[in-house]
């Protein structure tokens, strides 16, 4: 009776500090690591994701058509008919705005320039592209042209920084009136093995800046940079706040999948004032529903990889972490699991029955994550198993 009043304050109480210390992050470097060992044992679930083809694609590609050139205002389009294909996607509340392709249009600025910010603004979130060049020599301080406190900065890396792209310089930023209204990503393709690439973050001198892709992402998941995790070498990914794992290469860069399909809206059908006749129910569809709208030109692939990318990831299966009743339900079965050793496990036999529970508590851990990527942190339930080791193997029960 007293072994089991002493048991059961010493779970309970080690229980009470372990999860209030868990709260305070003091934990969280080892959850991390183990959560980093699952997702690359199922890497492969993220980097070919199956089909989902009864799901509605969470990005549209607003496609303006270089076919259809004479159709716009000039070529490339110019503010008068970004702000016709703004105010026409205005009725449809897009999450996030993304336009890869730079906003400038020179020196003086051609009219409808603010009228096109302005149509800006009833969008919550737009992600604008800034043109950037990347170097081949590491370590040389790169030209921000004044935008260092517009860019943000990864808080959050593991791994070794010097495989990232370096960034040389940014070379055209959107207009000056287009930025007031939206956020900047920098947005840089490049090409490997045939393969065309996605900077998920840039090297800048002793920061990490993230690409347009990491921008559009972190605004779409709701991710602040501060909980927004960057890993770099083997396995390296990014960890988003809704549970998207963006799989990349060791370089932290993103290998765009050219048969990935995305759903196409006509721009020219946003710039009518007929909207209810221009756009078809399919396309209303598509742009329904709170979805990433990638809205540019068909020309040099920017605007496509891009697109690719985001349905990409977002088509992915979510990481899942246990609701806390259930993690409850996990630390009460690892505390019957430790009432178990100190009541009829012999004291001899008990470490070694100890470490078999966490090493069991592990596998299930492994195996229900291969299958759902349902996952619990380790640390409170192995250290009351620990814990209940330790007191077993001094006032246990006695070898028979």
């Amino acid at each position: 009776m007293i072994r089991a009043v002493i048991l059961t304050l010493l779970l309970t109480s080690l229980g009470w500090w372990l999860e209030r210390e868990h709260q305070a992050g003091r934990f969280q470097r080892v959850d991390e690591l183990f959560l980093d060992f699952l997702v690359a044992n199922a890497r492969e679930r993220f980097e070919k994701p199956e089909a989902q083809t009864l799901v509605p694609s969470a990005v549209v590609w607003v496609k303006m058509g270089s076919a259809d050139r004479a159709e716009y205002a000039g070529w490339p389009p110019r503010p008068l008919d970004w702000q016709m294909v703004l105010k026409g996607l205005q009725p449809f509340d897009p999450a996030v705005v993304v336009i890869p392709e730079v906003l400038l249009w020179g020196r003086p600025a051609p009219k409808f320039v603010s009228e096109a910010a302005q149509a800006l603004t009833p969008f919550p979130s737009t992600v604008l592209g800034v043109e950037g060049q990347l170097t081949t020599a590491p370590g040389a301080p790169a030209f921000l042209g004044g935008l260092e406190d517009a860019l943000p900065r990864f808080q959050k890396v593991q791994g070794e920084l010097a495989t990232v792209p370096p960034l040389a310089a940014l070379i055209a930023a959107p207009d000056d009136l287009m930025r007031r209204q939206a956020e900047l990503g920098i947005a840089i393709t490049r090409t490997a093995d045939g393969a065309t690439l996605l900077p998920y973050a840039l090297q800048e001198s002793d920061n990490l800046r993230p690409g347009l892709l990491a921008q559009a992402l972190a605004r779409f998941t709701q991710t602040p940079y501060a909980t927004h995790r960057l890993l770099l070498g083997a396995g390296a990914g990014a960890y988003l706040a809704d549970g998207t794992f963006v799989p990349l290469s060791a370089s932290g860069e993103f290998t765009v999948d050219a048969s990935q399909t995305v759903p196409e809206v006509d721009a020219l059908n946003l710039m009518t004032n007929g909207l209810a006749e221009a756009l078809s129910a399919a396309d209303k569809q598509h742009l329904s529903g709170g979805k990433v709208i990638v809205i540019g030109t068909d020309e040099g692939g920017l605007v496509r990889a891009h697109a690719q990318a985001l349905a990409h990831i977002l088509a992915q299966p979510r990481l899942q972490l246990l609701p806390p009743w259930a993690q409850w339900l996990v630390w009460a079965v690892a505390g019957l699991a430790g009432a178990w050793l100190v009541f009829y496990v012999p004291r001899p036999q008990v470490v070694l029955r100890g470490l078999l529970c966490i090493f069991a508590a592990l596998v299930v851990c492994f195996l229900v994550f291969q299958s759902s990527l349902i996952w619990c942190p380790p640390t409170l339930p192995a250290a009351l198993l620990a814990a209940a080791t330790v007191f077993a193997r001094i006032v246990g029960r006695k070898q028979a």
